[in-house]
């Protein structure tokens, strides 16, 4: 019986033929990308942290990864957060959805990004949202720290406060569970 050579090889290759060929083949392996992308279409900002998305046919919460905006308590600034993403993002609006988590509640925990930029990074840098690490290894990618630094040595938005506002996830803590983010 004749053995078949595979197309690929049309000859056995040497030791030194495969170490020199192993890169290429690394690279053509389908790698899960980590956070994948999809586009939705923006139908509300429901506050300074949450977008409602047309999402495959169904309208779905996302929470904005790596931020925390202020709670609805803490006026003016949520106020001004909610203001500030509804500037960004107009109804109607195709953007991409990066997919980071899903969170106790339920919603889909997402960058947004808008005609290639991250809607996130503008609140941090003016000082509207707090960068958020709650999501574990989900943030370690982003810049969200040195924009809310920037914004926090200028003072601006919630650092306009002597060491800025109270922080949202103390809040919710402290009012054990009564308060939402």
């Amino acid at each position: 019986m004749r053995r078949l050579q595979p197309k690929l090889f049309p000859r056995p290759i040497s030791f030194a033929g495969a170490v020199m060929l192993w890169p290429a083949l690394l690279t053509t392996t389908a790698v899960a990308d980590p956070h994948p992308r999809r586009e939705v279409t923006v139908l509300t900002v429901n506050n300074g942290q949450e977008v409602l998305v047309d999402l495959q046919g169904e309208g779905r919460a996302v929470r904005l990864a790596c931020i925390q905006a202020p709670l609805a308590e803490q006026k003016p600034w949520a106020e001004r957060a909610t203001a500030q993403l509804r500037r960004s993002l107009q109804p109607g609006s195709i953007v991409a959805l990066e997919l980071r988590a899903r969170d106790v509640y339920g919603r889909v925990v997402a960058r947004l990004i808008n005609d290639g930029a991250d809607v996130a990074a503008p609140l941090l840098r003016q000082g509207a949202v707090f960068a958020y690490d709650g999501y574990l290894g989900q943030c370690n990618d982003l810049d969200y720290d040195r924009f809310e630094s920037t914004a926090k040595t200028a003072q601006l938005g919630i650092w306009s406060v002597p060491g800025g506002i109270k922080r949202p996830w103390n809040l919710i803590e402290a009012s054990g569970g009564r308060l939402a983010p």
